[in-house]
């Protein structure tokens, strides 16, 4: 009598679960289904360009599979393509779709083919930007990928106002959408970046993985790291560049902003024959020599073994340290920070050229700072205004010394 009472349960228990499971791929089919309708017939129209693709079909296991697929500029290919892909796979989430939401747990693109233009400030998806659901919140709110991946990628912006082109190729990229309740992504990429500047290509192999949080008014913070190898821009050459950050507070007002950002980079190569390189750099030079009482020595090629320095953000304190250079010519040591509050600055170098040296340091109001040793008016004038020059640079992007609205000094 148990062992039929525990049949039948076990029986209801499998009628069930498959009852539940017909239901759910009924709603999964469903949703596929409208899928392909809209590809198939009205997709293009609301575009307002042209569609094609060779096929479009169902897969339980992938979801909705597009092959060969691409979308004209406005109207239509007549005015060229604006996106294609080899193949594009679309995966509804089976758990929001019993809610009766629309939520996709991952988006895959194959060798997909990005042309974007811009004119007057305009760019050419304008068009499709508002075809968006109306609503107050930002996009990185109302994302409804889980993941969104592409490989082989190529990604072409052409800037008509500035006269710049920009393309990423061969590029593999992983989006990552960690909260369903919120803008928490989390982004992979790699590839190769080409541009042209002043007639001359910039190249290099470049690698990004970042994380980023988003609140209802935008970016609030981000963690990442970029790298760059085999950079080459005409004849000059960088082998490696690697930068890490940590920017907390992004919306908040400067002085609760904290950022630290790292920065390496090594061996970099400039040949003799890029004389404005090299004119800007021996100008550098021969202040450096000028106070250390030896003539400036002559540069051709310009190598530089390393380069590395240390940025930070905090409490309206911005510093600059741990700077270090290391070149065929000159090895220099060096650091900088701005009490902005105080209005007070800190700085310190040391440079080696053969076998003079030179060690310098300048602290105190940054309006009249004390500079260490004594040097003649001439060059302590100089040493002044490069000192003024590197503070107001920092200082236009971060304005530290800004008094906060409603805030007075004493």
């Amino acid at each position: 009598m148990l062992l039929t009472r525990l049949r039948l349960i076990l029986v209801a228990l499998l009628m069930l679960a498959a009852a539940g499971g017909g239901f759910a791929y009924y709603k999964y089919k469903t949703i596929s289904a409208y899928l392909i309708g809209q590809i198939s017939g009205q997709a293009g129209k609301k575009l307002g360009r042209q569609l094609k693709f060779r096929s479009v079909s169902f897969s339980p296991l992938e979801g909705v599979v597009i092959k060969d697929v691409c979308v004209s500029r406005r109207p239509d290919f007549s005015k060229g393509n604006f996106f294609c892909a080899a193949k594009a796979v679309i995966r509804p989430q089976l758990s929001a779709l019993l809610k009766n939401q629309v939520y996709f747990s991952s988006v895959s693109l194959e060798k997909p083919v990005l042309k974007v233009r811009e004119k007057n400030g305009a760019w050419d998806f304008d068009d499709l930007l508002a075809l968006l659901p109306k609503t107050d919140k930002g996009l990185y709110l109302t994302w409804n990928a889980a993941e969104l991946t592409m490989t082989g990628a190529v990604l072409e912006a052409d800037l008509e106002t500035s006269g710049q082109s920009l393309a990423l190729e061969n590029a593999d990229l992983t989006l990552r959408h960690y909260s369903s309740f919120g803008g928490n992504f989390g982004l992979k990429a790699d590839g190769t970046v080409k541009t042209a500047l002043n007639g001359k290509l910039l190249s290099a192999a470049v690698k990004m993985e970042a994380d980023a949080n988003f609140d209802y008014g935008g970016l609030s913070s981000t963690k990442g790291s970029f790298s760059a190898a085999n950079a080459a821009y005409g004849a000059i050459t960088l082998d490696t560049l690697k930068m890490d950050w940590t920017l907390f507070n992004l919306r908040k007002p400067l002085a609760e902003k904290n950022f630290s950002v790292d920065l390496a980079a090594g061996k970099l190569l400039v040949p003799g024959h890029e004389n404005s390189v090299r004119d800007s750099v021996a100008k550098g030079l021969e202040l450096f020599s000028s106070a250390m009482g030896r003539p400036a020595p002559k540069i051709d090629d310009i190598e530089m073994s390393g380069l590395s320095a240390a940025f930070k953000l905090n409490h309206s304190v911005l510093s600059i340290k741990n700077i270090l250079l290391r070149t065929n010519f000159m090895d220099l040591d060096a650091s900088i920070s701005i009490d902005g509050p105080a209005r007070k600055a800190e700085a310190g170098l040391k440079a080696e050229i053969g076998r003079n040296e030179l060690a310098m340091s300048a602290s105190g109001l940054m309006a009249a700072p004390e500079i260490k040793p004594l040097l003649s008016s001439g060059l302590s004038a100089e040493f002044k205004a490069a000192l003024t020059s590197i503070e107001n640079a920092l200082l236009k992007i971060f304005p530290v010394t800004e008094q906060p609205t409603g805030e007075h000094h004493a």
